[in-house]
């Protein structure tokens, strides 16, 4: 029997994988009686069954071939599928499987200008109490900024920016010694720093789109978040979506090139950040994350307290804007949005438990 998949996973929230099986009239029955109704959809030709099934229909199959099949070439193929169906973050001592649930990023403002938490984060002994909270709730990797990058933010010096993330970074180290964290920074000199202190993930909200940034990836190998900056780009409603691809594709080219593997490449569509700052650029960048699906790569949902609630709302502080944050958050996990990055991590706890639920036992 020859199988063959025929159509990739998509990281949706019924995920989806296409398997082509060619086989005799024998065979077809024996598969059609081994799979019994536990598909999404099943057709037949001559010589050929088409199955489509999600990852746990999958896994079932394997688990049942051998009373159906003498043939463990076929377990085989179908355990190559179902690998090659699973989506991952990778880096330096993590690896993190993402294809069915979510991951937790904790963002950690160390800046005192932040439009949401700005000053919150002032002292090592709270940032350390959170940290330890936040694990037990189920955040995987925490995420570090000095600078902040609000709409007409001010620029500060890279030695400003490190120092305010500097002295809690020993600290963070010493008493989590196995933690995943992040840099939230687009200065060159600050993603160094940040390297040759142990951060394993680099957030550019730029893109990379320096020689001298992908020279870092390079020489490192780091994790890296890389995002589409509407403020960088002419950006019009009828060439926007052919904008974001011509970037993706090229940021990807670009970070492969210099040595880094594709798990380890984390793809954010930039929400929130246009020079227009218009509810409608923001809501076709959140619809985007389904169209982002063709680069096989993780896609991060990074909305937490954005101004588009403001303008939906006319909910005027971030301190307002939970509600319609997790409401669009889940939108975009069903869209194929897979890490999160939030400042409110026990809510996003209790958003991922409820998607799973909904996964699991309401559109099985």
């Amino acid at each position: 029997m020859k199988i063959s998949q025929l159509q990739p996973q998509k990281a949706t929230i019924k995920s989806q994988i296409k398997i082509g099986f060619t086989t005799t009239f024998d065979e077809a029955e024996k598969l059609r009686n081994l799979v019994g109704s536990n598909y999404l959809s099943i057709a037949s030709s001559l010589n050929n069954t088409t199955l489509l099934l999600t990852r746990d229909q999958l896994n079932q199959l394997i688990k049942k071939w051998p009373s159906m099949f003498d043939d463990a070439q076929s377990i085989h193929t179908l355990k190559q599928i179902e690998t090659q169906s699973q989506l991952h973050f990778r880096g330096q001592e993590f690896d993190f499987d993402i294809t069915d649930k979510p991951l937790i990023y904790s963002i950690l403002n160390l800046t005192p200008d932040s439009f949401y938490d700005g000053g919150r984060n002032d002292s090592v002994d709270g940032v350390l109490k959170r940290i330890e909270t936040e694990m037990s709730l189920g955040a995987s990797i925490f995420e570090v900024g000095g600078k902040s990058s609000k709409p007409h933010f001010d620029d500060i010096p890279p030695k400003e920016e490190w120092a305010r993330i500097e002295p809690f970074l020993t600290a963070i180290h010493h008493q989590f010694p196995k933690i995943v964290l992040a840099i939230d920074s687009n200065t060159p000199e600050v993603i160094e720093l940040a390297l040759d202190n142990g951060i394993q993930i680099i957030n550019d909200i730029d893109g990379f789109n320096s020689k001298r940034k992908l020279d870092l990836v390079a020489k490192y190998k780091p994790s890296v978040v890389t995002m589409f900056n509407g403020r960088n780009f002419d950006e019009e409603p009828d060439t926007l979506i052919r904008t974001m691809t011509s970037f993706f594709t090229n940021t990807i080219s670009n970070l492969t090139g210099t040595g880094i593997e594709k798990e380890q490449i984390v793809l954010d569509p930039g929400v929130g950040f246009s020079d227009h700052n218009t509810l409608a650029f923001d809501l076709m960048k959140m619809r985007f994350t389904k169209l982002m699906s063709q680069f096989d790569l993780p896609i991060m949902i990074a909305i937490s307290r954005k101004s588009f609630a403001k303008r939906l709302f006319n909910l005027q502080t971030a301190d307002e804007r939970l509600i319609p944050t997790l409401l669009f958050e889940s939108f975009m996990t069903v869209l194929g949005g897979r890490i999160i990055r939030t400042h409110d991590v026990r809510e996003t706890s209790q958003l991922i438990q409820t998607f799973n639920l909904l996964k699991s036992e309401l559109l099985s």
